[in-house]
């Protein structure tokens, strides 16, 4: 999944400084269940969150 600079901002000014890590490449959000590692990709950022989330789900057998 990945979003423009401007949405990803947007987002993170919805939730608590406390749990957000930031550097030029990486911004680490820091969630309750699991970290969500967001990168730099040329004029975008992007996580594989929703895929590793997705995939723990089918292996506990967890409803989606």
């Amino acid at each position: 999944m990945c979003l423009t600079t401007e949405a990803l901002l947007l987002f993170i000014n919805l939730l608590s400084p406390q749990i957000i890590e930031a550097s030029d490449q990486k911004i680490v959000i820091h969630a309750q269940t699991r970290d969500a590692v967001w990168e730099a990709r040329a004029d975008q950022w992007c996580t594989k969150a929703p895929q590793i989330d997705a995939a723990l789900r089918l292996i506990t057998g967890e409803p989606v």
